[in-house]
C-alpha cells in the first residue's frame, strides 16, 4: 500500500525525479522560456507529468518575490453578494471574475475582520481591486495612497478610482413615464425597508419620483418618505385609502412583500392597482402575476469594471485618472401591470400599443369585463 503524502511537493522534488536542474522545473511549469531558454519535449511532458502526479501547485508567494505583477485581483464586498436575498450583484461577480480569468489573472477574495482592522484590503499583494458596491473609507484612502488600481461597481470610489453604476434616475423617469402612459395618475412609491443597507440608488430612486409626478402636474401618495415595514399595511394606505391604481417598489424584495400579502387585503394585481419595481431578480418572472421590472445590466457591469480594471494596471500610476461610467437598465414588461380600470386611453397621446412597442418585452394583461 502507498504511503500517504504528508508533505507538500516542491520544485526539487520533482527536478530529483526528472533528473534536472530546480531552474529548469521552475522554468517549465511557469511557461517561463525567455532569453533563449528550450528544452526538450520529452524532458518538459516528463516534468508536467510528475507535477501532476505529485499533485505540486506553484507558490504565488514565492513568484510576488521576483515578478513585478502578481497576476492576482481581489475582490472586496462579498458580504454584499451573499448578504441580500438574490441580488444583483451575484451576475455581476460572475463575469467579473470570468472576464479577469479570461486575461490569465487569478480572483481572490477575504472576509475582513473589521472589528480588528480598519481596511478590507487583503494581507498579501495584488494587482487591482474591484469593490462590489461598497468598503469602509480607510480602505478607499489606503488605495488611494498607494495607488493601486480600482473599480467600485455600483458604489462611491476616490478620485483615482473608477466606478461602473447603473443609471438610477433615468431609470426611475422611465418607470413613471410607463406608468403615466398606461393612463395611471395616481402612483405609490414604495421605499426600502430597515435591513436595506443605505445606498445613494435610496435617495436618487425617490427624488425622481417626486420630479417626475411634479413635471406632470400629479400629486404624489403621502408615505412615499417611509421606510417599507409591512406589505399590509402599505396596501391599505395607499391602494384603499389614497386610491393609488400603480406601486413604484424601490427594489424586488419590496416588490415580493407588497405581492404576498395583496390576497389578505382581497387587491388584486394588476386589476386593482399595478405593480412594478427595480431589479429584475430570481423569481420576478415566475411570480403570478409574473412582476414588471427595470432590470439592472448585471453582467455589463461586471464585465465592463473587469476590463476598466485591466487598462488601469496596464498604465503607469502617475497616468491613471478615475472615472464614472453610467450604464442604461432596462424596462421589461410583464403581467404585474396593465391599465387602470376603465382607462382605454393615456390622456392626450396616441395608441397605447404603438407608444410602447419599444419596451424589451410587451405584455399587456385583458383588463377584467
Amino acid at each position: 500500500m502507498a504511503k500517504k503524502r504528508t508533505s507538500i511537493p516542491t520544485v526539487r522534488e520533482i527536478a530529483s525525479h526528472c533528473g534536472v536542474s530546480n531552474a529548469t522545473v521552475s522554468r517549465v511549469l511557469n511557461g517561463n522560456y525567455s532569453n533563449g531558454f528550450s528544452v526538450r519535449e520529452e524532458v518538459r511532458q516528463l516534468i508536467t507529468q510528475m507535477a501532476e502526479e505529485l499533485g505540486y501547485r506553484p507558490n504565488l508567494a514565492a513568484k510576488n518575490l521576483v515578478k513585478r505583477q502578481t497576476k492576482i485581483i481581489s475582490i472586496i464586498g462579498y458580504n454584499t453578494v451573499f448578504g441580500w436575498p438574490s441580488n444583483i450583484y451575484q451576475l455581476t461577480t460572475e463575469e467579473a471574475v470570468r472576464t479577469l480569468q479570461d486575461h490569465q489573472y487569478d480572483v481572490c477574495s477575504t472576509a475582513p475582520n473589521l472589528l480588528r482592522d480598519d481596511t478590507e484590503l487583503p494581507p498579501w499583494r495584488v494587482d487591482g481591486i474591484i469593490v462590489i458596491q461598497e468598503c469602509s473609507p480607510r480602505t478607499i484612502e489606503e488605495m488611494e495612497k498607494i495607488r493601486l488600481p480600482y473599480v467600485v461597481i455600483n458604489g462611491p470610489r476616490g478620485p483615482m478610482g473608477s466606478s461602473v453604476i447603473p443609471d438610477d434616475p433615468e431609470a426611475t423617469r422611465e418607470a413613471i413615464r410607463y406608468l403615466y402612459e398606461l393612463g395611471h395618475r395616481r402612483i405609490a412609491y414604495a421605499g426600502p425597508t430597515p435591513q436595506h443597507r443605505r445606498h445613494f440608488s435610496i435617495e436618487e430612486r425617490h427624488r425622481t419620483y417626486l420630479e417626475e409626478l411634479q413635471q406632470r402636474k400629479l400629486d404624489s401618495i403621502s408615505g412615499h418618505e417611509k421606510v417599507f415595514e409591512d406589505g399590509a399595511a402599505f396596501l391599505k394606505h395607499a391602494v384603499l385609502e389614497e386610491k393609488a391604481t400603480a406601486i413604484l417598489a424601490y427594489d424586488h424584495v419590496v416588490a415580493l412583500k407588497i405581492l404576498h400579502d395583496a390576497p389578505t387585503l382581497n387587491i388584486s394585481i394588476p386589476e386593482q392597482v399595478s405593480l412594478m419595481c427595480f431589479n429584475d431578480e430570481y423569481l420576478c418572472d415566475i411570480v403570478k402575476p409574473a412582476l414588471t421590472t427595470i432590470g439592472a445590466p448585471s453582467r455589463e457591469m461586471g464585465k465592463l469594471a473587469a476590463q476598466l480594471l485591466l487598462r488601469q494596471i496596464e498604465l503607469p500610476p502617475e497616468e491613471r485618472s478615475g472615472q464614472t461610467v453610467k450604464l442604461k437598465q432596462h424596462l421589461i414588461i410583464r403581467s404585474s401591470t396593465s391599465r387602470p380600470w376603465g382607462a382605454e386611453r393615456a390622456e392626450g397621446s396616441g395608441c397605447l400599443e404603438t407608444r410602447l412597442s419599444g419596451y424589451d418585452e410587451e405584455v399587456l394583461p385583458t383588463q377584467p369585463k
